[in-house]
C-alpha cells in the first residue's frame, strides 16, 4: 500500500517513484488512496506504469484510530506486507501513524516511511521520497524531468499567470499580478491569466480580465486542459500549485510563488534554468511553518502577511535568470 498527501501535484511528483517501485517489483500488486493524476492514463504511459490494482479511502492517509478496524480489514483482505507511507508530516504530529506501524511491526507488515530520513529535511519531497526508496534497494533517476515534454508546442512571446492556488494563503495579491502583467506587457510580452473552478479562484480571475496586457483569461475544468494551457506556453508564473508541477513535467519554464510554503521543500523536480521559486522570507520565519513546509492555517484562515514578503521586482529578477529568458534575447537579435 502507497500512501501519499492527497493533492494532484504530489500525484505529479509521486509518479516517477512509483515508476520505480513498479519496475524494483514487477508484477506485484498495490493499492494507494485515489489520485487523479496517477489514475490519468497520460500519466501512466509516460513512465510504462500499469498503475495501482485498487484504491483505498484517501482519508485513511492520516492513520486515525476510527480508520484503524477498516484499514487492518483491507490490509487481511487482501494480503497487504509492505506499506510505503510518503505522506509529509513531522513527527511530532503523526503519532498514529506510529502506533499503526508498531501495530504493523507485530502483524509482519514492514513500512518504509520518511521518518527514516532522521527528521525534517529542507530538501524537495521528491528527492526525500526518492531517498528513501533507494535506501530499500529501489533505484530511483529523478534527472528525467520533463517527461511530459513530447506534448510541449510552445508558442514564442506567450506568458502564462496562474492566479489561483487551492488555499488563500498560498495566493499572490491581485495588485501584485496586475502590477506584473502590465510588466510582462512592457516587454513585448502576450499574457494569459489562468484559474481553476473555485467561486473565489474565479473573481480573481474577474480582477484581472480586464487587465489591457491581459489577452485570454481561461477557465480550466480539467487536470487535462491545464496540461494543454501549459504545453502551449513560453513561460509561466505561478502560486505555489500543481500548475507548477505539470509545467516541470512539460519542460516548461516556470517561476513559483512560495508565500505560505517553503520552497526548497516544495519545488518541482527540474534544473535551475528551467524552475526558480520567489520565497516569502516572512512565511520561513512564521510560527505557523510546519517543519515539512507547509502552513498550519491553510484551510483555518489567516490575514497572510506573508504575500507581503514577494514583490514583482522579485519575479522579474527570477525570470530572467531562467534559460528562457537566453532563448528570447538571442531570437529577438536574430529579427533585429
Amino acid at each position: 500500500m502507497v500512501f501519499i498527501n492527497e493533492g494532484v501535484g504530489n500525484g505529479i511528483i509521486t509518479a516517477p517513484l512509483l515508476a520505480a517501485l513498479e519496475r524494483s517489483h514487477p508484477g506485484q500488486r498495490y493499492f494507494m488512496a485515489p489520485n487523479i493524476a496517477l489514475e490519468a492514463e497520460w500519466v501512466r504511459s509516460a513512465f510504462g506504469m500499469q498503475g495501482s490494482s485498487g484504491t483505498f479511502p484517501a482519508l485513511w492517509r492520516r492513520f486515525s484510530p476510527i480508520d484503524r478496524e477498516e484499514l487492518w480489514n483491507f490490509i487481511d483482505r487482501n494480503d497487504v506486507d509492505l506499506v510505503v507511507n510518503l505522506r509529509m508530516e513531522f513527527a511530532e504530529k503523526d503519532g498514529n501513524y506510529f502506533d499503526f506501524r508498531s501495530e504493523a511491526t507485530k502483524r509482519g507488515v514492514e513500512c518504509w516511511d520518511l521518518h527514516e530520513l532522521g527528521g525534517p529535511q529542507r530538501l524537495p519531497f521528491g528527492e526525500q521520497a526518492a531517498r528513501l526508496l533507494r535506501a530499500h534497494g529501489v533505484p530511483v533517476d529523478l534527472n528525467r524531468s520533463a517527461w511530459l515534454a513530447d506534448r510541449r508546442q510552445a508558442r514564442p512571446g506567450l506568458a502564462g499567470c496562474y492566479v489561483g492556488a487551492s488555499a488563500a494563503v498560498k495566493r499572490w495579491p491581485t495588485e501584485d499580478w496586475s502590477t506584473l502583467i502590465a510588466q510582462l506587457g512592457d516587454q513585448g510580452l502576450e499574457v494569459e491569466i489562468a484559474v481553476g473552478l473555485a467561486a473565489d479562484e474565479q473573481v480573481l480571475a474577474h480582477r484581472l480580465s480586464s487587465e489591457p496586457d491581459v489577452t485570454k483569461t481561461v477557465h480550466l475544468h480539467s487536470l487535462e486542459a491545464l496540461r494543454d494551457w501549459i504545453a502551449g506556453l513560453d513561460v509561466l508564473v505561478s502560486n505555489d500549485t500543481l500548475a507548477v508541477h505539470l509545467a516541470a513535467a512539460l519542460g516548461c519554464p516556470v517561476v513559483t510563488l512560495y508565500l505560505a510554503t517553503d520552497g526548497d521543500i516544495w519545488s518541482p523536480a527540474a534544473p535551475p534554468d528551467v524552475s526558480r521559486i520567489v520565497q516569502s522570507t516572512l512565511a520561513l520565519s512564521c510560527s505557523h511553518m510546519k517543519p515539512n513546509g507547509t502552513c498550519r492555517l491553510y484551510y483555518t484562515g489567516c490575514p497572510a502577511p506573508c504575500a507581503a514578503g514577494v514583490t514583482p521586482a522579485d519575479v522579474l529578477i527570477e525570470l530572467n535568470q531562467l534559460e528562457w529568458s537566453r532563448r528570447r534575447f538571442s531570437r529577438q537579435e536574430v529579427v533585429e
